[in-house]
């Protein structure tokens, strides 16, 4: 027997209903393990490039000594133009990546949906 549908959240058995949007449990889980994933990469990396200028600039003296174009060293370079290419990069591949995690949980609820009205309407 079918759920009705509703406007608040309601648990079956391992289905999640939100209105006619059903999740399970796992399908759920599934996904947020993998943008967790995707979430800790991407902050490791962001974190690491990051910590590295000031890490370059204590040991590196050619990081900020060596001029390579018109006064600009490699550290002025990094800091004036490379890290905010670097920054937009990231930011717009983690968006793409995060959408696709979020059309893999709509395709699996409409999976789920879809099985849910058909067992519903196997039981009528």
């Amino acid at each position: 027997m079918a759920t009705p549908p509703s406007s608040e959240a309601t648990i079956t058995s391992t289905y999640i209903r939100h209105g006619d949007h059903v999740d399970t449990i796992e399908s759920v889980d599934i996904v947020f393990r993998e943008q967790r994933k995707l979430s800790f990469t991407y902050g490791f990396i962001f974190f690491a490039v990051t910590l590295a200028v000031p890490a370059l600039t204590v040991w590196v003296e050619a990081w900020w000594k060596t001029t390579i174009w018109g006064g600009f060293t490699w550290n002025y370079l990094f800091i004036s133009l490379l890290y905010y290419i670097f920054l937009w990069t990231m930011a717009w591949t983690y968006s793409k990546k995060a959408d696709t995690l979020d059309l893999k949980l709509a395709k699996m609820a409409d999976k789920i949906t879809a099985d849910v009205a058909a067992t519903a309407a196997t039981e009528d």
